[in-house]
């Protein structure tokens, strides 16, 4: 015991010293006080955020510049005048007494709802073919299309389930549900002029799985885990045939696309070998443009690969494959003269807005910034979506609509000068508070063949 007085002795006097320098610190507000009070600031910050974000599932940001609404604003006079889908949640335009939410509206320019679809509650309950992770696993809404009879598909994505994809869900223009798939159907889809839905979908693998007639094995810690597919689906969502792009990319000779820093070549070790975040189909009006495709070949977009490629639906191969600019880029969209587009996430560099749009020349296999211009100055405001994005084209390719998700933002771009032409700051009354909501889907509304029920829900 005497051996170890000393030693406590020496302990008690340095925590007596500490308390004390403490005391003088917090006092005088000397070193180290403000790294202390900043960090416990943060942490402080960090934890309301997630008590927030279970609170407010859509919520991206508490918006403190004043706006106390969603906001629209005409910012020039070549701006269009077609009225804008857009994808809502459970927080978009709520009202306080009935508890009632927009799942998507319709607005002109200036902001009048012209039509609203009611958020529908939790539909994929019971779950199932899934597994909940925790017991507060919720479901929100990601892709939409929008049809002119008032028929909306939306597709849903989970929070703390596995598989994350929810399905597919059909509503009419009075928000009732017409159908839904389970499937796991995800992200961003379209459809094609006899009705059929093109949607991205998952296959479960074993690890390992071994690459067809390949020195390649995919190995994941999980078991099972997903890699990806597209599925066509009739009118009715019922599904016609799978594609299964693993295989489509090997038998197009694009192996080298699973890149491996390891020393055993052999290994791919991912859990998410693709990511396919979208399907367009190439319509008829459109392939006069496209020299090298044809009607019904699809363009898609791998976050994980950072690139895209047109694929041939009967052949199940692909054409045409770019990688390199961009990095995890969603939204590709035919466009024309021979290029595609993509809402390049994190490829720009920060001093312009860090996320961009890119113009592909097909042919030459080619990358040019579309947006921001280099000739013009930076918009007022971040443009930045670590995940999602989405855009939108006119019929003339003149004029993009472009959602960047995660700051709540709709911006109309004009595709030639790079100016901003009109914009929705998606803000929302939240409690006592004003949020940023994300914006998934914004698409052009060109046709309303139907009676508008100008915002009012039942």
């Amino acid at each position: 015991m005497k051996e170890w007085l000393p030693r406590l002795l020496f302990i008690f006097s340095i925590m007596a010293v500490a308390f004390g320098y403490g005391f003088v610190s917090h006092w005088k507000e000397i070193f180290p006080y403000r790294f202390l009070h900043d960090g416990y600031v943060a942490f402080d910050a960090l934890m309301q955020l997630g008590k927030d974000s279970k609170k407010y599932k859509n919520l991206d940001f508490w918006d403190d510049s004043g706006i106390t609404r969603p906001t629209y604003s005409k910012l020039s006079s070549d701006a269009g005048d077609e009225a804008i889908f857009i994808l809502g949640n459970d927080l978009a335009y709520r009202d306080a007494e009935s508890d009632l939410a927009y799942l998507a509206w319709l607005a002109d320019r200036e902001g009048n709802i012209l039509h609203a679809w009611k958020y529908p509650g939790e539909i994929w309950l019971p779950l199932e073919n899934r597994q909940a992770i925790g017991n507060a696993w919720r479901s929100y809404p990601v892709g939409a299309h929008y049809f002119s009879n008032g028929d909306i598909l939306v597709s849903y994505h989970g929070v703390d389930v596995f598989p994350v994809p929810m399905g597919l869900a059909k509503f009419d223009k009075d928000s009732r549900l017409i159908w839904k798939r389970n499937g796991f159907y995800h992200h961003w889809f379209s459809v094609g002029p006899e009705g059929e839905i093109y949607i991205p979908d998952l296959e479960l693998g074993s690890s390992p799985l071994q690459i067809e007639d390949r020195e390649k094995v995919i190995t994941c810690d999980k078991a099972p885990f997903p890699y990806d597919s597209i599925a066509v689906l009739d009118s009715d969502g019922n599904k016609i045939r799978e594609i299964d792009l693993l295989t489509a990319l090997i038998r197009s000779g694009l192996t080298g696309l699973f890149n491996n820093m390891r020393p055993n070549a052999e290994l791919i070790e991912t859990c998410d070998p693709m990511h396919l975040n979208d399907v367009q189909v190439l319509t008829g009006d459109r392939a006069a443009e496209y020299p090298e495709f044809s009607p019904g070949d699809l363009l898609v977009s791998f976050r994980n690969l950072n690139g895209i490629g047109v694929l041939d639906p009967k052949s199940e191969l692909f054409k045409w494959f770019y990688v390199g600019a961009a990095h995890h880029q969603h939204s590709p969209r035919y466009y024309k003269k021979n290029s595609v587009l993509i809402f390049d996430n994190y490829g720009g560099p920060v001093s312009r807005g860090i996320s961009r749009i890119l113009s592909i020349d097909v042919a030459r296999h080619v990358a040019s910034t579309l947006f921001p211009a280099a000739q013009r100055d930076l918009p007022v405001g971040q443009f930045f979506s670590d995940t999602a994005g989405h855009m939108d084209v006119d019929p003339t390719g003149s004029r993009l609509l472009v959602s960047w998700t995660h700051q709540g933002l709709i911006w109309e771009i004009d595709a030639e000068s790079g100016e901003v032409l009109w914009e929705l700051v998606n803000t929302h009354p939240l409690d006592a508070r004003f949020g940023r909501i994300s914006v998934y889907t914004a698409q052009y509304a060109r046709e309303m063949d139907f009676e508008p029920n100008h915002g009012a829900l039942k």
